[in-house]
């Protein structure tokens, strides 16, 4: 429960300033384990973030057959994206051609972060958090207007 408020207080940023509304410049992303439990925490997230603000969206992005086109097209659609750290380094590794999409993203949330000291999927997860880091620097060094995040669909 604290996660999905912490996730509708931070999207709803733009409300404290009196603007109201979701703004689709700040984005989240959850990084689960597997594709069960970000499939769950949809489930339970979007009735909880909708209580917050009904205008906030959830999707589930994971290795199902999905093209990297309609991937991009989701996250630019969504706020609150639950993905895999395979999936999401998938996504991410193209990320000079969507840093404008991806330097949207603001909140980064990690389940089972322990998962980085393992050796099968640890790197994955590891290299996937450092990318996010470098593109979070790339944002703003670039200084992302308002009008490139809207228009970045």
């Amino acid at each position: 429960m604290f996660a999905s408020n912490l996730v509708g207080k931070h999207l709803q940023h733009n409300k404290q300033y009196g603007i109201g509304g979701v703004s689709n410049m700040r984005k989240a992303v959850y990084i689960a384990p597997s594709k069960a439990l970000c499939e769950e925490r949809q489930a339970d997230w979007s009735k909880r973030v909708a209580d917050i603000d009904p205008g906030i969206t959830c999707t589930t992005i994971t290795g199902d057959a999905t093209t990297s086109s309609s991937c991009y097209a989701e996250i630019a659609s969504a706020h609150l994206i639950l993905t895999t750290p395979e999936k999401w380094d998938s996504i991410t590794r193209r990320w000079n051609d969507y840093v404008v999409l991806l330097g949207s993203i603001k909140l980064v949330l990690v389940d089972e972060v322990h998962m980085i000291g393992e050796a099968e999927r640890g790197s994955c997860l590891e290299s996937v958090l450092n990318r996010m880091k470098a593109i979070h620097r790339a944002a703003t060094a670039r200084k992302l207007t308002s009008v490139e995040i809207a228009t970045s669909r």
